[in-house]
């Protein structure tokens, strides 16, 4: 499963991460960059997986992250993907609060608990750049979203 995680103002302009194939960090034409802010999450799922690393990381009940309002909604996409699902507010504010180091040793403790399959010190950096990606999302007043897909066979 590809996950990428960006921010963006509203779930309209969200969606429109559908009309390309390559998702959120696809470079626009002229400038040649991304088109929304963005950090790739491997394997990172916005339903499950966003919420056992809100319990490892901030030791918020799973029940209380998918209960959210916006944890996990459709956006707009296909069933199989790509789709764009939305990522609950408090959890953001949660993510853009945390440390470098605090993240840092959750993706130790998901990767060596075994809830998180791979390298402890690349999720380490991909969980430190979604934590990075939620404050700048917080300064200027956007949402974060998840745009996933399967990779092609």
């Amino acid at each position: 499963m590809i996950t990428d995680y960006f921010a963006a103002p509203s779930d309209a302009l969200a969606a429109t991460v559908l009309q390309v194939e390559d998702g959120p960090s696809t470079p626009t034409r002229g400038s040649g960059e991304p088109l929304f802010d963005t950090v790739a999450l491997p394997s990172v799922d916005p339903f499950v997986a966003l919420a056992v690393l809100a319990g490892t990381t901030f030791g918020l009940p799973y029940g209380e992250v998918t209960g959210a309002a916006r944890h996990g909604q459709v956006v707009d996409g296909r069933d199989e993907g790509p789709f764009v699902v939305t990522v609950a507010d408090e959890l953001a504010a949660h993510l853009a609060a945390a440390s470098p180091h605090q993240l840092g040793e959750a993706a130790q403790r998901w990767v060596h608990g075994g809830e998180h399959a791979g390298d402890a010190e690349e999720l380490a950096r991909a969980l430190q750049g979604l934590g990075e990606l939620a404050w700048r999302a917080a300064d200027v007043r956007h949402h974060l979203y998840c745009w996933t897909r399967w990779p092609a066979r």
